[in-house]
């Protein structure tokens, strides 16, 4: 077993385009993993909850887990664009292997 993306399409002609797209789809597990990473970060940190300092005074920070939630969506749909993306293009060399083979 191979743990590199579109590990059994095989190619002659298009080798720079395969090893693009399995660069790719590698960039988009790991782009996804940090997505994930950083929502839950997101979730279970308190950086806008409220601070006592002592003596009655409390000081409120400005809720900053809408900017890390919002940035961990776009991290997502990144992920999944790059990766359908990365499919065509393995798709591309799939197709350009099955069609010089049955000539």
């Amino acid at each position: 077993m191979k743990l590199y993306p579109y590990s059994k399409i095989k190619t002659e002609n298009l080798k720079g385009l395969l090893i693009a797209s399995r660069m790719l789809g590698f960039l988009s597990y790991i782009l996804f993993f940090v997505a994930i990473c950083i929502g839950l970060f997101g979730i279970f940190s308190n950086l806008g909850a409220p601070k006592d300092l002592g003596n009655g005074i409390v000081m409120s920070a400005p809720n900053a887990g809408l900017p890390v939630m919002i940035m961990a969506i776009w991290g997502a749909v990144s992920s999944v664009c790059i990766l359908a993306f990365s499919g065509l293009c393995a798709a591309v060399v799939s197709c350009e292997y099955k069609y010089t083979k049955s000539v």
